[in-house]
């Protein structure tokens, strides 16, 4: 058999196989009261209209085969949806990046990481693509990342040159290797300033930031560990600067004019006060964010004033992406990223920025077991389009297991939530 044939083989079934797993869900059942959630919060009147993929027959190639969401995607300018997912596994590891197209509701694999490295099985790989898919200038940038973080250091000696950033060409639907921009790091987070083309990551171990100059194919800067913490999150304010808290949740900026880092008296709200998610800077240049305890902020980098909003919902949780409304007036997330999000029915939040009001616009939880007889679990991917209308998101999960031994990793989900315009006035 030919390649071509290979590839037309591989393509066509790929379509069939996520039409055949395509689950759409839109009854009020999406509003019904978790039992035993207690109401600190309104409930929107109407359901949205919800619509899922499974991304079954995905590779196990050994117990350790776990595979999972981590980072944030892409809305890019062409109108599709772009996500990742990676198996979890340290040696022979591998991750794959997709692309949703929202004018025919296709899913389709476009990038296997394994396969642009020409990785051996042997190889540590790279279980997962934790920091978001960024778009700049027609290409997605992204990093790869360990699946198993004990072995690294031994995969490291045997040649394992950490994560590896990449470039996909939109139009050519290439990648593009451009290399280890930090050797033997993993680059779990990053943030992109799109006026100055530089691409932020935090190099862990240690947690430097790392500044990349993606004209000049280049590292700017590299330092900072001192003043950084959890490396899940940067906050982008208007005038290019970048911000980021350290392990007692004080917050530093790095000025890439100066190409320095100072630090600052503000201090994140509540205990477990470390950074962990954020929405894009408001038109008046204002940064919304959460601390890793779950309590929301509101961030004036130009006053540097920090106001405390309180739990993001019930009492706070851990919640790793939010997303910011075209027309600013709300914010959405989904609290519970680790798989708490299942204890209180799988909640998707709309947070009303001019009044703090939060509004549970979908418990997907019981509905998706009734209808797919899958757990749906914590989330890392959330993006909006441009019209404010629909969330696009990966979901972790797993098959229902119904008993103590029920997982909330094992099978992720894409879930395009269309929010009903009467919620969103």
């Amino acid at each position: 058999m030919n390649n071509l044939l290979r590839v037309l083989i591989l393509v066509f079934s790929l379509s069939v196989y996520a039409q055949e797993n395509k689950i759409i869900l839109d009854s009020a059942d999406l509003l019904k009261l978790p039992e035993g959630v207690k109401v600190e919060f309104k409930v929107a009147a109407t359901p949205p209209k919800v619509e899922m993929i499974l991304l079954s027959g995905l590779p196990q190639e050994d117990k350790n085969s776990l595979w999972s969401s981590w980072g944030n995607g892409c809305f890019a300018s062409n109108g599709k949806y772009y996500m990742a997912i990676g198996d979890h596994r340290g040696y022979g590891g591998n991750s794959y990046m997709y692309e949703y197209d929202p004018s025919v509701g296709s899913l389709k694999k476009i990038v296997d990481v394994a396969q642009v490295i020409s990785q051996k099985k042997s190889d540590y790989g790279h279980g997962k693509i934790h920091a978001q898919i960024h778009e700049y200038k027609g290409s997605l940038y992204f990093a790869t990342y360990w699946g198993k973080s004990k072995e690294v250091a031994e995969a490291v000696k045997k040649g394992y040159k950490g994560s590896l950033l990449l470039r996909f060409d939109l139009k050519t639907q290439k990648a593009e290797i451009l290399g280890p921009i930090s050797p033997g790091d993993g680059l779990p987070g990053s943030c992109l300033d799109p006026n100055r083309g530089l691409l932020y990551f935090y190099a862990v171990d240690k947690g430097d930031v790392v500044v990349y100059d993606l004209n000049k194919r280049a590292v700017k800067f590299k330092g900072g560990a001192e003043f950084t913490a959890v490396h899940r999150c940067f906050l982008l304010a208007k005038d290019g600067k970048i911000w980021f808290a350290d392990e007692s949740g004080k917050l530093a900026f790095y000025d890439p004019d100066k190409n320095s880092i100072s630090k600052t008296a503000l201090v994140l709200p509540g205990q477990k006060n470390t950074l962990r998610a954020a929405a894009r800077t408001t038109s008046d240049g204002r940064i919304f964010g959460m601390t890793k305890a779950g309590i929301l902020f509101e961030l004036n980098p130009v006053k540097q004033t920090l106001k405390n909003l309180g739990p993001n919902f019930l009492s706070g949780d851990y919640t790793a992406v939010m997303v910011l409304s075209p027309d600013e007036k709300y914010i959405y997330f989904a609290p519970g990223a680790h798989g708490s999000a299942t204890r209180v029915g799988t909640p998707v939040i709309q947070y009303q920025v001019s009044n703090g009001t939060r509004k549970v616009i979908a418990f997907l939880r019981y509905p998706v077991i009734q209808k797919a007889n899958y757990l749906i679990g914590g989330n890392y991917n959330m993006q909006i389009d441009s019209k404010g209308a629909i969330l696009y998101c990966v979901f972790n999960g797993a098959k229902f297991a119904g008993d103590r031994k029920q997982k909330v990793f094992g099978l992720p989900s894409f879930v395009a939530i269309a929010i009903p315009e009467t919620e969103r006035k």
